[in-house]
């Protein structure tokens, strides 16, 4: 499982808007798109604070499984 190839080209940024578990967005963001996405995202948690939101890098396992991340170049699709 080490020598997958896609292994060490994405992240994953996890986005929820008020806290809740079952509001998560999960984004397959390349490693040539780090900096744009956190930059989008860099005042999130500030703005949402109060709803209980926050936004930032995950490993949940869940993540990688086909269909649930969107790939951060395609998100205005969704």
């Amino acid at each position: 499982m080490t020598n997958h190839p896609n292994r060490n080209q994405y992240r994953y940024f996890k986005v929820c808007p008020r806290g809740f578990a079952n509001e998560n967005t999960y984004y397959r963001v390349h490693l040539g798109e780090v900096a744009e996405i956190e930059k989008e995202f860099q005042s999130y948690d500030d703005e949402h604070m109060m709803e209980g939101g926050y936004a930032g890098w995950t490993r949940d396992k869940i993540a990688r499984k086909s269909g649930v991340a969107i790939n951060w170049a395609d998100r205005d699709r969704y």
